[in-house]
């Protein structure tokens, strides 16, 4: 634990002697800023890393329908080489878009260590089984006794940063003469419960994008499969291109005697046949081409069982859709749980209260300035506020 530990301190010793030039080191202004700038400290540190996250979610949004017609290209083929193939392109995709997709696992790896750190140093500042006498003469992390013994008796309105719910009387006594449990409630309640906010909010706003950001994937990649099976572009339901033959000319050219409008109609009737209507022929037929060999393969080598697995996967994003819809519900109310079973710190509400309005604040500007570098629009894929 102290290899966590240990770096916070330091980082909020330094922040702590650099307020003491401003104000009073023993007072509880130095102790709050000292522990709001660790917050700042962490999080100008992990800026770099939380942008190329976001960016990273953002261009693996784009090439949604990319990477759809990748599967498409390669939905008939299922030899080792084909296989080793598509993910060398997959690969190949990925980075020409500078795209990492294990680049969001960065931030969550840094913060967790960071908190339980702080979790611990706060805790040792009053070491359970440890009078306040006792505390006062022990080191903690990069803290010595005069660190620790000036945080023990640093306030906020009236309340011990050190203190903690469910702190017995006679060390809230030795800590505070005349403090009163009623006085860490006062504080603590508030503090723990616009921190459960807070994180409900952000995880809140985080769900309903990546929601949205899911349709409007789907939508994309549904007007890939459209395209393939029509056998050109389709752009609201119709379609434009035939082979790199535009449609509109060759109904031209049919008016001007390279065709007659039986033939139109002959092409009308075949495509009502082949269950595509208002497609033209060609299309009925490579639609109908690739129900055929999809059928063939199906019985002789098991070309459905890509359909299979998109399924499978399909069904995993489901559950964990449905399992961050659970724990939006649940980490909220973590901080309260914490402040009371877990003897979170005032100091702990403090941290977990910064660290949120900070994420809400990153999660604008970034949002605009995505919006400026990789604009979402028509189906390139997805809406402006996703993945944030």
């Amino acid at each position: 634990m102290d290899l966590f530990a240990y770096p916070v301190s330091l980082v909020m010793k330094f922040w702590h002697w650099a307020l003491s030039f401003v104000v009073d080191p023993n007072s509880g202004v130095a102790w709050v800023g000292s522990v709001i700038l660790l917050v700042v400290t962490v999080r100008l540190l992990l800026m770099r890393s939380m942008w190329r996250q976001q960016y990273s979610m953002r261009k693996m949004a784009q090439l949604g329908p990319k990477m759809k017609e990748l599967q498409l290209k390669y939905s008939g083929r299922k030899s080792p080489e084909d296989r080793q193939e598509q993910a060398q392109e997959m690969q190949a995709m990925y980075s020409d878009a500078g795209v990492n997709p294990l680049a969001g696992c960065l931030p969550l790896l840094v913060q967790i260590p960071v908190f339980i750190g702080l979790y611990h140093v706060l805790l040792n500042f009053s070491p359970p089984g440890k009078s306040i006498e006792e505390a006062q003469t022990m080191t903690n992390g990069a803290f010595g006794p005069e660190q620790v013994s000036s945080f023990l008796n640093a306030e906020v309105f009236g309340v011990p940063l050190a203190s903690y719910i469910r702190m017995p009387q006679e060390v809230m006594d030795s800590l505070h003469p005349g403090l009163e449990r009623a006085d860490i409630l006062m504080l603590a309640v508030p503090l723990f419960v616009l921190a459960g906010i807070a994180t409900f909010i952000n995880m809140w706003n985080s769900f309903r994008r990546q929601k949205a950001a899911k349709l409007a994937e789907k939508e994309a990649i549904a007007e890939v499969e459209a395209e393939a099976r029509a056998g050109g572009p389709v752009v609201d339901g119709e379609v434009l291109e035939i082979d790199g033959e535009s449609v509109t000319s060759s109904i031209d050219d049919g008016a001007d005697g390279r065709g007659d409008g039986r033939d139109r109609d002959s092409d009308r009737d075949s495509d009502r046949a082949d269950g595509t209507p208002g497609t033209p022929s060609k299309a009925g037929a490579a639609g109908a081409g690739a129900g055929a060999g999809g059928a063939g393969g199906a019985g002789a080598s098991g070309a459905d069982k890509p359909q299979d697995f998109q399924s499978i996967a399909e069904s995993m994003t489901e559950s964990m859709n449905q399992s961050m819809k659970i724990m939006m519900y649940l980490f909220p109310v973590f901080p309260i749980v914490g402040a009371y079973f877990f003897n979170f710190p005032i100091a702990i509400g403090l941290y977990w209260l910064t660290n949120n309005v900070w994420t809400a604040v990153q999660s604008h500007f970034f949002m605009e300035k995505l919006e400026k570098e990789l604009p979402m629009k028509g189906h390139e894929g997805l809406p402006p506020s996703a993945f944030m």
